[in-house]
């Protein structure tokens, strides 16, 4: 088998989703099995990069370069990506986010070399300069040889608003994956359970920013009604964030400041999650594929989600995890209530997630399948 030649484009680096994924992707890649030369760069100014991710970048052995093509209609950054592309001998380019594919297909197409494209975000109608670089992007990806979405959700969406007769035969679903390495399941944390609370069990951790549509208030409202029925249950609120303050007067509303905590933005999320006997997320709209739930499911833990956005794709109801409909506090509480009542039940789960969570969502799974694409467009 040779090796395969790959040069990843992206944007820029700055501090993002999918520029902090080409670190796990990169080190997965260099997996001998695989026999893939990976190069990533840059199609925008160096000026534009954000100084972590290039450090993240470094710490994982990757040196990654920019063109310095400073907006879309530049006239010299079609044929400077074109030259890029058969000066560097590459045998498949993959280009990620919007100014990325549109200026790539073209130019692997000059080159004669196959292309794929991936997206990753749920998207929604957009008007102005937004709304028509998004379109040119989705145009110049449908004529490359492979459009990727990280989730079912996210394919949808693009399907809905640019493809409303039906998707095209090369648009595809091919989930991300992340570094789960250190997710594992084990014994939880006594420091850690004594921090966040005191040894009182049983423990439910909601890790999110602390945005409007991650769902929050929706937990608060509903922690009444799991009280009920489990009066030492403990919603342990992970994150931070500009709604803080209201959720806090919203805790002191619902009269639940002894039964919600607060503990901050976090550095031990693997001790955290050993420590949890459950984690939600009650997400209300715009999640793609949250990092969150593959990290929680790799420590072996039962999830509680909302069924919405690219949750599912993640959670498989009733196998890895249980979703209930989004914006819906007594839906919320009923299945967190099920899962505090059945031991046997969220052990069965965590461990289904874990073997899930490995298959499907890790980066060495994610660099096998995209490697195995490569081959296929590459004939």
């Amino acid at each position: 088998m040779t090796t395969l030649r790959v040069l990843t484009l992206i944007d820029g680096f700055r501090m993002g989703g999918a520029e902090t994924l080409l670190v796990p992707l990169a080190v997965a890649a260099r997996d001998p099995d695989l026999k893939i030369d990976m190069d990533i760069l840059g199609v925008g100014p160096e000026a534009n990069n954000a100084d972590k991710t290039l450090t993240l970048l470094a710490d994982a052995g990757v040196r990654p370069r920019s063109l310095g093509i400073r907006r879309l209609l530049d006239p010299s950054g079609i044929p400077r990506l074109t030259r890029e592309i058969r000066d560097g001998g590459y045998d498949v380019v993959h280009a990620h986010l919007e100014m990325a594919m549109s200026l790539a297909v073209p130019a692997a197409r000059l080159a004669r070399r196959p292309i794929v494209c991936t997206f990753h975000h749920v998207t929604s109608p957009l008007t102005g300069r937004g709304g028509w670089r998004e379109r040119i992007a989705v145009e110049a990806a449908s004529r490359s040889d492979r459009v990727l979405f990280v989730s079912e959700a996210s394919r949808k969406s693009f399907g809905d608003i640019y493809r409303p007769r039906g998707l095209p035969g090369n648009w595809a679903v091919l989930h991300n994956g992340i570094d789960i390495d250190q997710f594992h399941p084990g014994q939880p944390d006594a420091a850690v359970l004594n921090e966040l609370s005191g040894g009182r069990r049983p423990i439910v951790v909601l890790p999110a920013a602390f945005r409007h549509f991650k769902g929050i208030p929706v937990a608060i409202d509903a922690w009444p009604h799991v009280v009920r029925e489990h009066p030492a249950a403990l919603l342990v609120l992970v994150g931070g964030g500009p709604d803080e303050d209201a959720l806090r007067r919203r805790v002191a509303d619902v009269g639940m400041t002894d039964s919600i905590v607060f503990a901050g933005v976090r550095t031990d999320m693997p001790s955290v999650y050993r420590t949890a006997d459950i984690v939600l997320l009650p997400s209300t709209y715009g999640e793609n594929l949250p990092t969150v739930l593959i990290e929680a499911s790799a420590a072996g833990k039962a999830v509680a989600a909302s069924r919405i956005g690219g949750i599912p794709d993640i959670i498989v109801d009733g196998v890895t995890g249980r979703l209930f409909e989004p914006n819906d506090p007594v839906a919320l509480a009923a299945t967190v209530c099920e899962l505090l009542s059945d031991e046997s039940l969220r052990v069965n789960l965590g461990a289904a997630a874990t073997l899930r969570a490995r298959s499907e969502f890790s980066a060495a799974s994610w660099a096998r399948r995209l490697c195995a694409l490569y081959r296929e467009i590459a004939k």
